[in-house]
């Protein structure tokens, strides 16, 4: 498994706002830049399946562990 820091460039890149974890309109910011736009459904379904203390955003631990899921 990778190192949380391995994936802490790109989460700050992600976190606009710079508050340390990633919302759904962040997600959803991120995918429309990518030119993969998402609803508002998807991007919370995908925040509530990383978001394992269930606080409705992603930490940097949340995001290194969804990262490594869908790498393998």
């Amino acid at each position: 498994m990778a190192d949380v820091n391995d994936y802490r460039a790109t989460f700050e890149l992600v976190d606009v706002d710079g508050d340390g974890y990633i919302s759904t309109a962040e997600l959803k910011n991120l995918m429309s830049a990518l030119g993969q736009g998402i609803t508002e459904t998807r991007a919370v379904e995908v925040v509530v399946a990383a978001d394992a203390n269930h606080d409705g955003k992603i930490s940097l631990a949340e995001f290194a562990a969804l990262m490594e899921r869908t790498a393998r």
